[in-house]
């Protein structure tokens, strides 16, 4: 063999060395990636399924708003409603015959029992509506429809509810007060007007009730009623006559709404006990701060105490909102008491000056 030949050998098999050696990293490369993307697939799914479930947020559920069926529909319905309870009753039947065309007519039929035939009379087959909504059958009449919230503003406070009462001091200090030997008048009117325009705020399906307090209580209905027109418009005629006289009394006062009297003073705790009676969501009083017992101061514990022991009888909390209508220079002791009254019942405490006459 030549040099040339041994030369061109060497060459030959060098390079297939080299052809081998590439050979086997190229595939060992491709190894390699194929393993990387598995691996990444895997942390991909992993992610998907494992990772990603956890860090979402779960559902929220939001209520619909309230829809409330407007005023006139309210109405028909209790209309409808008071009609079929009180339909007429059916024609008496004093008794019954028949005639056969046979030869011989068949006897008479014997006469009935009308108490039977005709168990219920009703000289009035529809009674006035008010007297429904107000007293006997309130819940049937309005078919099981539930009360909905009305928001509000009652001097400057706002609430949000389905039930509402207004409480009103109406004790003589609330319309004339002696100050440095000097007599003053105060405008009661102020007081009606802002209680008028939150009972004219009221949507149907709103339940409300007025009650006054000063030697005892009265209120305006019997029960909290459906804020509808002619309910409305009837609180607001008995709101405007109340008496502004300084010596009228809750006995001589009129109303055909129900009256509690505990004694003389200027009794909260006894306008306190008859709203609670009613079962309220929210109370707004309206006071010039004085509470007493025939002339001896009612403290401040023991208003809470009351008020603690006719919260215990409410399925829910009643909210307690306290206006101080100040007429004159209130004790800081009254103050306190007014202010213990809200917020510890979940309420607000507002000043509000009296115009003087």
């Amino acid at each position: 063999m030549s040099e040339a030949q041994a030369n061109q050998d060497a060459l030959s098999r060098l390079e297939e060395l080299k052809s081998q050696r590439y050979g086997k990293r190229s595939k060992k490369g491709a190894f390699v990636a194929a393993i990387f993307i598995q691996v990444l697939l895997v942390a991909v799914t992993v992610g998907i399924v494992v990772i990603a479930p956890k860090l979402a947020e779960d559902p929220a559920f939001v209520a619909k708003k309230t829809i409330y069926l407007p005023q006139r529909e309210l109405e028909h319905q209790a209309a409808i409603a008071e009609f079929q309870q009180s339909a007429s009753a059916p024609l008496t039947v004093d008794k019954l015959s028949t005639e056969s065309l046979l030869a011989d007519p068949l006897p008479e039929m014997p006469a009935l029992p009308t108490t039977e035939f005709a168990p219920i009379e009703n000289d009035n087959p529809v009674p006035d509506a008010q007297g429904l909504l107000a007293g006997s059958g309130l819940g049937n009449a309005l078919g099981g429809l539930s009360a909905g919230t009305t928001e509000v503003n009652y001097f400057g406070i706002r609430e949000e509810a389905r039930r509402y009462l207004i409480l009103i001091d109406t004790s003589n200090s609330m319309f004339e007060r002696q100050r440095n030997n000097e007599m003053y008048r105060f405008d009661f009117g102020t007081i009606k007007d802002e209680s008028i325009k939150l009972i004219n705020r009221l949507n149907a399906n709103t339940l409300f009730n007025v009650a006054i307090y000063e030697g005892g209580s009265m209120a305006w209905n019997q029960f909290l009623v459906p804020a509808t027109v002619a309910n409305k418009a009837e609180a607001e005629q008995w709101v405007r006559d109340i008496d502004e006289n300084p010596n009228v009394s809750i006995g001589s006062r009129r109303g055909g709404g129900p009256k509690l009297m505990e004694g003389g003073g200027t009794r909260l705790d006894t306008g306190l006990k008859q709203a609670f009676s009613f079962q309220p969501e929210v109370i707004f009083i309206v006071t010039d701060g004085e509470i007493n017992r025939s002339g001896d101061d009612i403290t401040e514990d023991e208003i809470l105490d009351i008020i603690d022991g006719l919260q215990e009888t409410m399925p829910e909390k009643t909210r307690i909102h306290v206006i101080h209508y100040e007429t004159a220079v209130a004790r800081p002791e009254e103050i306190d008491t007014m202010r213990a009254i809200a917020s510890k019942n979940k309420g607000r405490f507002r000043k509000v000056k009296a115009n003087e006459l």
